[in-house]
């Protein structure tokens, strides 16, 4: 839960190979925000475009969904105090992103 800075996001499985690759952020307006509000909402901002969604989780893994994205299944590869990295699979693609957060 709460707020991270998002600093890359490495994308593999893309239709089009010019959307693959890692793309790095870390500016202060780059940032994923789990929110602890009923409505258990995700808000993902990446270079001025914000995107709200869900997510539902268990200790390791959860899920997340955008509406321009659909669902993805997430692993968490590390967690720490002050890193979160995780593995998003979009659902019926071959879409993957790890995303690398920190505070």
């Amino acid at each position: 839960m709460g707020k991270w800075t998002v600093n890359k996001i490495v994308i593999t499985g893309n239709t089009t190979d010019a959307a693959n690759g890692t793309f790095t952020y870390g500016k202060t307006s780059d940032y994923m925000e789990f929110k602890s509000n009923d409505d258990d909402q995700v808000e993902l901002s990446l270079s001025g475009q914000r995107t709200i969604g869900t997510y539902v989780g268990t200790q390791d893994s959860f899920n997340m969904a955008f509406p321009e994205e659909g669902a993805s299944y997430c692993t968490i590869n590390s967690l720490t105090e002050n890193v979160l990295q995780f593995t998003a699979k979009v659902d019926k693609t071959n879409l993957v992103k790890v995303y690398y957060l920190s505070r």
